[in-house]
């Protein structure tokens, strides 16, 4: 569905646009080139499938919804004139609605406060859920100014797809917000359909077209967007949706572009950001990193660490085998690392750097993971009986099977783990079937945590989950509340727990379902309130996470969970100023019974605040760090359809001034921990008297 808005009434004040129907004709053409032959145009060139207004828009909308399905992958493209308006349902965190305006935008009555007949981002927003409802997955573009800050001196050969809001007879005064403010927005969480989406501005930005016609040429006016977009696309290399916007971002900064063009900086949201082009939400691409000289624009919150080994590329959608060399981290901060060139047969050991050869090629702009030093080693404690705590023998079987796994994991380049029972990070238990890892592998009386019985689970594989998630919470750790009255963090996030009444629960053993059990108990819950430090938490208790800014800016909140089962799940958030609060990620609705399984211990929430920066990728963790297939391992965090994980994550510095000289303002993290009770040791802390065990004692 391609719609492409150029001509407006001309007693509204709009200024007309040349680029949009020249975008949605280029974009047509590609995608028939690409086998598409189901392809809906609205724009005003003869041919198209109607003039693109609200109606016909929305139309078009319901239409494609009707007719998907799943497996379909459903692409929209909307090219226009944009601007905003006064949120009405406190879901913007900067107060402002964004809207794009159809073919048929009129001018605001008086005092209405809303542009006729535009399309408001919340209802393109529930257009699109329609679709991935279907089970289709969505690609979404939207190339027109989400807002304007200000004019800024344009060039002859570009012009802002921006109205500003006073043309149309409205003030777009932003409705106050406060820290409680959170949006009360429909979750995506259980829709089927997957969704990517690339924005051609920020909220505070303009989006331009331009002229890409020669000096001696007839006009030929795109929006830069879309047209960097189409490019890459017609190339039609076997890309993943993050390299493709990591191409188009480097190629609107290119600095033969207009000036003024290059102060738009796109961003993306979605599930699918590291499936490929086209392929679905089944398919998955490879990750890249922007370089710059010696500069690689990811850090230990993305996995990078001293000693991590990268292959280095011309490009983000360079083929597999284009590689110009080898570098090696040398020093690394939180978001960015410093790399230097080694030779191909380098083999990454943390305690010896491989030697310096040569010099970094001077064409290489991308880098890719291709190994992980062997860092930092995580500890497990000796078995030990689960009723008695007595350490088992030697010669147990169960210990003869752990120590096996830890020297499997060791001969690779992963994590290590050892035995240390001296000082362990990690606890384990033996219940007579299997063995229990946990922080706390017991509750009360019942193993918590990630169970595995050797011979039936591979254990060499949940060494190394247990590893990933250590080492990405230890990391994080070390700068976990150390945020100053002199440096507050400019987002306030906060974390709010309902608690279900425990007389809403069913006993142990009865078998009910967890969702209808926790549907019901949820009607019966507790107000919202703050989530205590280190909190019990029972069945179907619910957290939910919000952020509010602070300050004027715009800024990236991740949310990392790692629960019981050390499954780490990731959710991404953009806050842009200081209007309304907006929630990080689902809510999560607690569970020792889930409907994977049974589910127990300690788990940790963080969350990592960093500026976003201007002309460069979001900083967005999700489908980075993820450790488990099923969404129902990780609670509320996790994706169903991440495919591929990180081989492990860097070691975590000593003191926040270990990150390589970056500045403390840089970023901003908070942990929450909370342990999640057993169903009987919920009951027995609730002073609920168990009827099973009344009835076995006879009394």
């Amino acid at each position: 569905m391609l719609v492409g808005v150029t001509d407006y009434a001309d007693d509204i004040g709009i200024a007309d646009l040349k680029g949009p129907i020249n975008d949605v004709a280029l974009l047509a053409g590609i995608l028939r080139r690409r086998g598409v032959s189901d392809i809906t145009v609205l724009t005003e060139a003869p041919g198209a499938d109607g003039r693109p207004t609200r109606a016909a828009i929305l139309d078009a909308f319901a239409a494609t919804a009707a007719t998907s399905a799943p497996g379909d992958l459903v692409y929209l493209h909307l090219s226009g004139h944009g601007t905003r308006q006064a949120d009405r349902n406190g879901d913007e965190t900067d107060g402002l609605d964004e809207v794009f305006l159809p073919a048929d935008t009129a001018r605001a009555a008086p005092g209405s406060g809303a542009i006729p007949n535009a399309l408001v981002d919340d209802e393109i927003g529930e257009a699109v859920r329609a679709i991935r409802a279907t089970g289709a997955d969505v690609f979404f573009v939207l190339d027109s100014c989400h807002s304007g800050s200000g004019l800024r001196a344009a060039s002859p050969r570009t012009a802002d797809r921006y109205v500003d809001p006073a043309v149309l007879g409205i003030k777009a005064v932003a409705r106050p917000g406060g820290v409680d403010a959170v949006a009360s927005e429909a979750s995506d969480a259980d829709l089927p359909g997957g969704f990517v989406a690339f924005y051609a501005a920020q909220s505070s930005e303009l989006a331009r077209e331009v002229n890409l016609a020669g000096a001696d040429e007839d006009e030929a006016w795109y929006g830069l967007f879309s047209a960097k977009l189409a490019a890459r696309l017609e190339a039609g290399a076997p890309i993943s949706y993050r390299q493709l916007f990591q191409a188009v971002l480097a190629d609107i900064n290119d600095a033969r572009l207009p000036g003024a063009a290059r102060l738009q900086t796109p961003i993306w949201e979605g599930t699918l950001i590291d499936a490929a082009v086209f392929g679905g939400s089944g398919s998955v691409g490879v990750r890249r990193f922007a370089v710059t000289g010696d500069e690689v624009a990811a850090g230990r919150v993305h996995g990078l660490g001293e000693g991590s080994l990268l292959a280095l590329v011309a490009d983000a959608a360079a083929d597999a085998g284009d590689i110009l060399g080898y570098a090696q981290v040398d020093i690394a901060d939180a978001t960015r690392a410093f790399v230097r060139p080694v030779a191909a047969d380098c083999v990454p050991r943390a305690e010896a750097p491989c030697a310096a050869v040569g010099a970094l090629p001077g064409t290489a702009r991308f880098a890719q993971l291709v190994a992980h030093p062997i860092d930092r080693i995580v500890r497990l404690n000796h078995p030990r009986d689960a009723a008695t705590g007595a350490p088992l023998p030697a010669d147990a079987a169960p210990v003869r099977a752990l120590q096996e796994a830890v020297a499997a994991l060791g001969e690779g380049s992963g994590p290590r783990v050892a035995l240390d029972p001296a000082n362990f990070d990690v606890d384990v238990v033996w219940d007579g079937a299997a063995l229990w890892f946990g922080e706390a592998a017991v509750v009360g009386e019942t193993p918590a945590g990630l169970r595995a019985v050797p011979g039936e689970t591979p254990l060499a594989p949940i060494l190394a989950r247990i590893a990933r998630a250590q080492t990405l919470s230890a990391m994080l750790n070390q700068i976990a509340g150390t945020g100053s009255m002199f440096n507050p963090s400019p987002v306030a996030v906060s974390a709010e727990l309902a608690a279900v009444p425990l007389a809403a629960l069913a006993e142990p053993g009865a078998g009910v379902s967890p969702a209808r059990e926790c549907r019901a108990a949820m009607a019966a819950a507790a107000a919202p309130g703050p989530l205590p430090p280190s909190a019990a938490l029972k069945q179907c208790d619910r957290l939910a996470f919000a952020a509010q800014g602070k300050v004027a800016g715009a800024y990236d909140v991740n949310r990392i969970h790692i629960d019981a089962q050390f499954c780490v799940g990731a959710a991404h958030e953009r806050i842009e100023d200081a209007r309304a609060g907006r929630a990080v990620g689902p809510a999560m609705i607690v569970c020792s019974d889930c409907p994977g399984g049974y589910s127990a211990g300690e788990e940790r929430l963080f969350t990592i605040v960093t500026p976003a920066r201007p002309n460069a990728e979001p900083l967005n963790l999700e489908g980075l760090v993820e450790t488990c297939d099923g969404a129902a391992a990780t609670r509320g965090g996790a994706r169903a359809d991440a495919t591929q994980f990180l081989s492990a994550l860097a070691r975590r510095p000593d003191t926040r001034g270990a990150f390589g000289g970056v500045e403390i303002a840089d970023i901003w993290v908070e942990r929450w921990n909370w342990q999640v009770l057993p169903r009987r040791e919920a009951f027995l802390r609730g002073g609920r008297t168990l009827a099973a065990e009344v009835e076995e004692s006879g009394q």
